[in-house]
């Protein structure tokens, strides 16, 4: 696959490891199996959308250098057993089983049944892969195996699970995005004897294992005091505005604090009314709402549209 080869060649151009067993793996599978959105993102090293929900909730299958990172930091060699919590649509796994082999098994968990049934049908041609739904990621499965080698988590987490600390044999390991929503360290946690060594792979950006907590949530009166605050500084350092709009911004922000149980309609039309003289600092304000991501096999000088902003590296 000319594109895939290209898209690995940059990754790799970057400074990232590719391995040879996850280029083929990945030069071996086509996305379209996976996911019925437009993945022409993809090849511009960017998460492709495999699943919405009606409310705007959103999942992926993670950029290219994350998959990568991923599959090279599990260090899989065939016949393991690998446990995946979070689908990616199941192309993920099927790479995962594609460099196990026959003797390989990999074992699926997503907490969404509407998930778990559109990555059953994609995986439906491979029998090394099992798909289960799971009641929720703090909530240890119904027979699962009791040792765990190689657990990969593909959501954002606050900490890894006490059931998957628990199982985690001798040199094996969980890797896991923890932290907080959409600002996490990719960890990798390792088990030496009684205790659990963690190394940092980087900060990253992952939305959440459940696909009905990625639907999108009004922000609370003292959330938008800490984005205001944020605008006052940056605008004073950056002199984008002068001292009038600045002093009514912090007005603003100390009227919010006073709203902190006041309800979302409430709230919301209280922001309509009251930012409409902020109108010229809106571009600013959406800069602050996106995080910045890294996007090593992305074509240099390209403009693509960034598409989904989460699954990947912070430069």
């Amino acid at each position: 696959m000319e594109g895939m080869s290209e898209l690995l060649n940059r990754i790799e151009e970057s400074g990232m490891i590719v391995p040879d067993d996850v280029r083929d793996a990945m030069c071996s599978l086509h996305l379209e199996q996976f996911t019925s959105y437009d993945y022409n993102c993809f090849f511009h090293d960017r998460p492709v959308v495999f699943m919405e929900t009606k409310n705007g909730g959103v999942k992926t299958i993670s950029a290219p250098h994350m998959i990568v990172t991923l599959l090279h930091q599990l260090e899989l060699k065939q016949g393991q057993e690998v446990l995946i919590l979070g689908s990616k649509g199941g192309y993920l796994a099927a790479l995962i089983a594609t460099i196990l082999g026959e003797q390989g098994r990999v074992l699926l968990l997503d907490p969404s049944e509407e998930i778990i049934r559109h990555t059953a049908k994609a995986l439906s041609g491979w029998p090394t892969i099992d798909v289960r739904t799971i009641e929720a990621v703090e909530v240890a499965p119904i027979e699962t195996p009791g040792d765990l080698n190689r657990i990969v988590v593909t959501g954002g987490i606050s900490e890894v699970p006490v059931w998957m600390k628990e199982r985690i044999i001798e040199n094996g390991f969980v890797i896991a995005p923890i932290g907080e929503e959409r600002n996490q360290e990719l960890m990798k946690i390792e088990r030496h004897g009684n205790e659990l060594h963690p190394t940092s792979l980087g900060p990253v950006s992952f939305g959440p294992v459940d696909i009905m907590e990625s639907e999108p949530k009004p922000l609370t009166a003292l959330e938008i005091v800490d984005l205001i605050e944020t605008l006052i500084e940056t605008c004073h350092d950056m002199e984008l505005c002068g001292p009038d709009d600045l002093h009514s911004l912090g007005e603003l922000a100390d009227q919010l604090r006073l709203m902190e149980h006041t309800e979302h309609d409430v709230l919301e039309e209280f922001i309509v009314e009251n930012m409409q003289q902020f109108v010229h600092l809106w571009p600013m304000i959406q800069l602050m709402l996106t995080p910045s991501l890294a996007r090593p096999g992305d074509i240099d000088g390209d403009d693509y549209p960034s598409g989904p902003t989460f699954d990947e590296f912070k430069p």
